[in-house]
């Protein structure tokens, strides 16, 4: 179904967000509906240190800021100070889920309940259920190479070309509604992590991978295409590599820290990171296409757990964690930013 969008929302103020959730398939989302129980709102917007908040999701934006979403409102980090934005500023949801910076430059936002909205420097242009969305819950933000940015929610996902929303649900071949995670491969084709599994969509036709390792293998997390052209798959059993015909199933057997992968990245150098958000083996594993490395609270991790992560243009990595802030990695020592570290 196609809907035409013509009345956008004009706000004064700029805010930016970012995603990333992974859990058990016991934690539902009616689960991350509820109210952070770790933010705790500060007078001082503006702080040199991170309020004690889930991070959902990093992202970096073209004047080298890193940006946090989580659902005490975005949280800007300009390289000294952490500015926590909220409401105020103009937010139409402050639990925010999801972050797209645009090839444009533009911002967009996902959150919870409250939809999807794009912010071009000037004005927001809100999507909702009302002007056409699939879901209010927007999990995932992803641009292909055409432009069309999709958006994963929890009523299947849609196509925005900067005038029409187009929606894909099971109706057109989606394994499951509920979709976490867009990745377009060098073939152009796009792929679709869900709760019920992995497809894939060549523009014309969706065509579910099954049969992964003679296994069920849902709740796909997070897909990331690494140098050699191969794709992994991360979800609350493992991760699958796929070389377009055959795969190879990963678990805490093979060398990962946990099963459970809920956010992955590809650094510079080639290798494969994998984020594991829960408390029991969580932490981060990276894979050279040789040997997997661990690193946890052991290494420099300020939490047990790591729900997001990126590679900033310094090449350092970025982890995202459950209440204890963020840290950083740059290759040999571990820099952790949050108000969660100060003596209480």
């Amino acid at each position: 179904m196609t809907f035409t969008f013509k009345n956008p929302v004009r706000c004064a103020a700029l805010v930016v967000v970012f995603l990333l959730a992974a859990a058990r398939g016991a934690l539902t989302l009616a689960q991350d509906l509820a109210p952070d129980p770790y933010f705790s709102p500060i007078a001082d917007k503006s702080t040199p240190l991170m309020p004690r908040v889930i991070l959902r999701n990093i992202r970096e934006d073209r004047d080298g800021n890193i940006w946090f979403a989580s659902f005490g409102g975005p949280i800007r980090y300009d390289g000294k100070t952490f500015t926590n934005f909220t409401q105020d500023a103009g937010m139409a949801e402050r639990r925010i889920y999801s972050l797209l910076v645009d090839k444009s430059g533009a911002f967009w936002f996902g959150s919870i309940t409250g939809g999807a909205s794009k912010y071009d420097g000037k004005s927001f242009t809100r999507l909702t259920t009302k002007e056409g969305l699939s879901g209010n819950d927007v999990l995932w933000i992803f641009e292909d190479a055409e432009g069309n940015v999709w958006l994963a929610t929890d009523g299947g996902v849609s196509r925005y070309d900067g005038k029409t929303l187009t929606n894909y649900s099971t109706k057109d071949g989606l394994p499951h509604n509920s979709v976490y995670a867009i990745a377009q491969d060098r073939s152009g084709k796009l792929w679709f992590g869900t709760q019920g599994g992995i497809t894939s969509y060549d523009g014309k036709t969706f065509t579910n991978l099954a049969g992964i390792a003679g296994r069920e293998f849902t709740n796909i997390r997070s897909i990331v295409e690494d140098k050699a052209g191969n794709l992994w798959f991360g979800g609350e059993s493992g991760v699958y590599r796929y070389d377009g015909k055959t795969g190879t199933m990963l678990t805490a057997k093979d060398g990962l820290l946990d099963d459970f992968v809920g956010s992955m990245l590809v650094d510079k150098a080639g290798s494969v990171w994998f984020g594991h958000p829960l408390d029991e083996r969580g932490g981060a594993t990276r894979y050279d296409g040789k040997a997997f490395t661990h690193f946890t609270q052991k290494q420099g991790l300020p939490a047990k757990t790591v729900y997001c992560m990126l590679e900033d243009s310094d090449g350092r990595i970025w982890f995202g964690s459950v209440g204890d802030g963020a840290s950083r990695y740059d290759g040999k020592t571990f820099t952790n930013f949050s108000t969660a570290s100060l003596p209480k």
